[in-house]
């Protein structure tokens, strides 16, 4: 098999999501190792990028590297409520074709629930969303605030949007500061069932420049990283394959089952991705360690074994031959 990469392109007419799916179903069930074709394992624990004063993009050089993360933002929820992002809807998921391309994460919890700034910023939109002039939809996201971040390390403007709020607690050109309560986790706009619905957009506001946001969140600790998966077909496709994640015991055979990851969907406007790594699939919260992503495909069957390191991205890069 040979690794190359290249942006996806986007097909369908969205529909609006209406809901926070289930936790992923038995349908998940890691893949079990078969006789079929399978990529040799590269070893990550040496996949480094060579210095050089202009950086070549890892996935076209390499097809395992390790890359600093941009873990800027702290989370928007805090502990001793749910600050994990919901499996079931994940960044880039339509659930099987029945939502919209989701543009953002979730964070399940109860209303009221305090939402705080993911880091320092100005509010430059504190209201209801009615015109849906971030979105396709009137009244897509309910009370909504976006926060405008300078960040020194970005060349590009970064913004956060907290939607579905019950209460907004903060007017537009408010600074604000990292863990600030911004607002109150609500049941507003298109939303069946009370979250935070957390986005991430960089250098504009449009509905393509969002990020995937576990590419972006601090870690729950100092000791998990990332991975961010590209799969294309030899022509540059990106292939709609789900990947299962396991984790790696003592033994290469001893797998828990962690994730199945589902490519990034395409649309009108796709969901934007990372400009140094063009991930189709990306998780984030993984304690360091190794792990194995394995899919099918055509009848084939590849896996790849991978380390996490903190604080880092493990960018993994395959291609299919069909």
């Amino acid at each position: 098999m040979a690794f190359i990469i290249t942006a996806c392109t986007p097909t369908p007419t969205p529909q609006p999501p209406t809901s926070i799916p289930a936790t992923p179903t038995a349908s998940q069930t890691p893949l079990p190792p078969t006789a079929t074709q399978t990529l040799t394992p590269i070893p990550t624990a040496t996949a480094t990028i060579t210095p050089s004063p202009t950086p070549i993009p890892c996935y076209l050089t390499e097809s395992v590297c390790l890359e600093d993360g941009h873990f800027l933002l702290a989370r928007p929820i805090s502990e001793g409520y749910v600050n994990t992002v919901h499996p079931g809807y994940r960044y880039g998921s339509t659930i099987d074709d029945t939502r919209e391309p989701h543009h953002g994460v979730e964070f399940v919890n109860a209303s009221g629930t305090p939402v705080l700034a993911a880091a320092d910023g100005r509010v430059i939109f504190a209201a209801e969303d009615k015109v849906g002039t971030y979105s396709f939809w009137e009244g897509f996201y309910g009370n909504l605030v976006i926060i405008e971040h300078d960040v020194p390390e970005l060349a590009e403007p970064l913004y956060t949007l907290y939607a579905h709020l019950s209460v907004i607690g903060v007017s537009e050109g408010e600074l604000v500061e990292a863990g600030q309560q911004i607002g109150e986790v609500g049941w507003t706009g298109r939303a069946i069932g009370s979250h935070l619905h957390f986005e991430v957009r960089l250098g504009g506001l449009g509905y393509s420049d969002t990020r995937n946001p576990e590419l972006w969140l601090m870690p729950l600790d100092d000791e998990s990283g990332a991975i961010a998966v590209q799969l294309l077909n030899e022509s540059g496709e990106v292939r709609r394959v789900a990947v299962n994640v396991d984790a790696v015991g003592d033994e290469q055979s001893a797998l828990t089952w962690v994730a199945s990851l589902q490519a990034y969907a395409p649309e009108t406007e796709p969901v934007g991705v990372d400009d140094a790594w063009q991930e189709s699939h990306a998780i984030g919260d993984l304690p360091a360690g190794s792990y194995r992503l394995s899919f099918t495909y055509a009848g084939g069957y590849w896996e790849q074994y991978v380390d996490v390191y903190p604080q880092k991205v493990t960018v993994v890069n395959f291609v299919i031959q069909e």
